[in-house]
C-alpha cells in the first residue's frame, strides 16, 4: 500500500481526527490538486480550530488559480489565530494574504 493509499485508510478511519486529515491532504497536494482542497476544505469545515488548516489551504487555492478563495481562507485563520492568541501563524497568514 502506498504512502496515499495509507493516509486515505487512516483518515477514514479516524475521521475525527485533524491530523490525519491534513496529512492526508498535504499527500494530496503533491498529486491530486482538486483532491487536496477537497479535503482541506472537509478539514476547515469538521475542525474550524485546527490553525494548521488556513496557511496550506490558502497555498493549495492559490496553485489551482484561485486568489479569490485563497485571500477568503487566508482571512479565516487570521480570525483564528487571534483567537487563539497565535502570533507566529498570524504572522504568516497575514504575510501570505498580503501578497497574494
Amino acid at each position: 500500500m502506498n504512502r496515499l493509499a495509507q493516509l486515505r485508510a487512516l483518515a477514514a478511519a479516524r475521521s475525527d481526527d485533524p491530523f490525519a486529515l491534513y496529512s492526508l491532504a498535504m499527500e494530496e497536494r503533491k498529486v491530486d490538486l482538486p483532491a487536496a482542497l477537497a479535503t482541506f476544505a472537509r478539514l476547515a469545515a469538521g475542525h474550524p480550530d485546527y490553525l494548521a488548516t488556513y496557511y496550506q489551504h490558502g497555498k493549495a487555492l492559490e496553485d489551482a488559480d484561485e486568489p479569490e478563495r485563497a485571500a477568503e481562507v487566508y482571512r479565516a485563520g487570521i480570525e483564528v489565530a487571534r483567537r487563539q492568541g497565535n502570533a507566529k501563524t498570524l504572522g504568516e497568514l497575514e504575510t501570505a494574504l498580503d501578497l497574494l
